[in-house]
């Protein structure tokens, strides 16, 4: 834009110096008599004959000589109308050239120019709180009785990938499971930390600590049950040990997701 303004300044410099130019060049017209300005004199012929002689008298004739009339030392009158003078439409010509060359440097500064960047959308508390609260109640819904069994089951069996038993949706629950817990615990993490005040920190806090509960809880069952299927079926008292630390786990289990329910149920007033 500097490099623009500064070309304008010479281009309006060049227009005036051909303006002040085309005005010197131009000179009034002056009265006869003052010096640099010519009249045209014309000399008149004589028109006196030499006398005939006097004793020869000169034959008549019949038409009379032509009189020779002075030339005219009038200049022509100017005519009007003529139009504007050469240096007028000269000047006239550059000034237009000037606003020309100014708009395509103009037009073409404002093209090379990039717009600014639009500004990136502001993420308040609330929509860190929403994306947890998403993320949560998959994890309510998703951390049962039966996807802890299933775990131990498969790691009874060896299977501890749960790719190799894709065809079950407890197996396609359980490969999320990981990646879900942390998207709702970050997200968690940032609705607390820019939360407006105590009360909805401790609620967020809440929901955390409760997932973080059932979480182990599933593990717990899983591993209930682990134990429970390597247990020698002839052995009683082994046996009913490992049924009662299935229904142990079980119970906690079921307690660790009410624990769930209640604190996203609170968090769905703040949100």
């Amino acid at each position: 834009m500097k490099h623009v303004k500064l070309l304008s300044f010479v281009l309006l410099a060049v227009v005036l110096t051909m303006v002040l130019a085309a005005c010197q060049g131009i000179e009034p017209p002056g009265e006869p008599g003052e010096p640099g300005v010519t009249t045209s004199t014309v000399d008149l012929p004589e028109t006196t004959a030499p006398s005939p002689d006097p004793t020869e008298a000169p034959e008549p004739t019949s038409t009379a000589p032509p009189s020779t009339a002075p030339p005219s030392t009038e200049e022509p009158a100017e005519s009007e109308g003529e139009g504007l003078p050469a240096e007028a439409i000269w000047i006239g010509l550059g000034v237009l050239l000037l606003f020309l060359v100014i708009g395509w440097l103009m037009g073409r500064s404002r093209k090379s120019t990039p717009l600014p960047a639009a500004a990136a959308p502001v993420v308040t508390w609330k929509d860190h709180t929403r994306e947890g609260y998403s993320q949560a109640r998959w994890l309510y819904d998703s951390l049962t009785d039966d996807l802890a069994v299933w775990r131990g089951n498969a790691l009874f069996e060896g299977i501890p990938d749960p790719s190799a038993s894709a065809g079950t949706s407890l197996a396609a629950t359980w490969a999320q499971l990981s990646d879900r817990t942390d998207k709702a615990t970050n997200s968690l993490y940032r609705a607390e930390a820019a939360a407006p005040d105590q009360m909805s920190a401790e609620t967020i806090r809440n929901v955390i600590t409760a997932l973080q509960t059932s979480r182990s809880a599933v593990d717990a069952r899983a591993e209930a049950r682990l134990k429970s299927r390597g247990v020698d079926g002839s052995d009683q008292a082994a046996a009913t040990q490992a049924a009662n630390r299935e229904r142990l786990a079980a119970g906690n289990l079921t307690d660790a997701r009410a624990q769930v329910a209640g604190a996203l149920t609170a968090l769905s007033a703040i949100v």
